[in-house]
C-alpha cells in the first residue's frame, strides 16, 4: 500500500479502538440478577456468541426485520440471549424494566476500555491526516468515546443508526467518502471484523487495514503509515 494515495483514516469502534472491560455473559448475568432473572455468565456468553453469528446488522439487506431505531433491535437480541440460555426473560414481569438497565449500563463509564495503543495512535494519525469513526454502533458510542477522551480527534463520527445502512452496505463507506470530499480509493479503513471492516471496505473501493487478536496490533498502523 502506497501512502501517497491515502489521504483519510476512518476507523471502526469496538473490536478496534475500544473493548469491554468484561466479556458480555458477566455483564447480563449481574445486570438480570438485580431484577430476579437468573442465569448464569458462561451460559449467556455462548449464546450471545450464538445469536451475535447469525443475527444481520439492524439496518442491512439481510435484516428480516424492520427495526425503528438500533435500541429495538437490541431488545431483540436481548431476547434471543436469554431465550437461548433458556433463562425465559422475555416472559419475565420486569423484562421491560431489566432491558433498559442493561441498555444504560452499556453506556456507562468503566464498561469499556480504550485499545491499550488508542490513544497514542489517534494522536499520531490524527496529525498526519483527517480521521474519521465509521462503526456500526448506535449514539452511545460518541459518549463512550468522550468518557475514554477520545473523541476529539475525530472530525466525524458516522454511525449506522444516524445514516440508515450498516457496514458492509457500501451506502456508509460512500457517506464517509462524501463527508471527506475524497475518492474512496484514498482512505484507509481500519477495522476488526472480517465482512463488515475488511470486506466492506474493499467493495466500496477503500483500502483496508486488518487488526484483531489473530491480525495486526492497532499499534502497527503506525509503521504502516511511516509514522512510528
Amino acid at each position: 500500500m502506497s501512502n501517497d494515495l491515502i489521504k483519510a483514516i476512518s476507523f471502526d469502534a469496538a473490536g478496534t479502538l475500544i473493548h469491554l472491560a468484561e466479556p458480555v455473559g458477566n455483564a447480563y448475568s449481574r445486570v438480570a440478577k438485580r431484577h430476579g432473572i437468573s442465569a448464569s455468565p458462561d451460559s449467556l456468553d455462548q449464546a450471545f456468541s450464538n445469536v451475535w453469528s447469525r443475527t444481520p446488522p439492524p439496518f442491512s439487506p439481510q435484516s428480516k426485520f424492520d427495526h425503528p431505531n438500533e435500541k429495538s433491535w437490541w431488545k431483540r437480541i436481548v431476547g434471543e440471549v436469554f431465550e437461548e440460555a433458556q433463562a425465559g426473560t422475555a416472559e419475565h414481569p420486569d423484562f421491560e424494566l431489566f432491558f433498559e438497565d442493561l441498555y444504560d449500563h452499556f453506556e456507562a463509564p468503566g464498561t469499556w476500555t480504550a485499545d491499550p495503543n488508542a490513544t497514542e495512535v489517534l494522536s499520531a494519525v490524527s496529525k498526519t491526516y483527517p480521521v474519521i469513526i465509521l462503526s456500526n454502533f448506535d449514539y452511545r458510542l460518541r459518549r463512550i468515546l468522550e468518557d475514554l477522551k477520545l473523541l476529539s480527534y475525530f472530525r466525524h463520527t458516522l454511525l449506522s443508526c444516524e445514516i440508515g445502512a450498516s457496514k458492509p452496505d457500501p451506502k456508509i463507506f460512500a457517506e464517509a467518502a462524501s463527508r471527506l470530499a475524497l475518492p474512496p480509493e484514498t482512505i484507509l479503513h481500519v477495522g476488526d471484523d472480517p465482512e463488515c471492516d475488511w470486506s466492506g471496505a474493499k467493495n466500496a473501493g477503500f483500502k483496508h487495514f486488518r487488526v484483531g487478536r489473530k491480525e495486526n496490533s492497532l499499534r502497527s498502523l503506525l509503521g504502516e503509515l511511516s509514522l512510528a
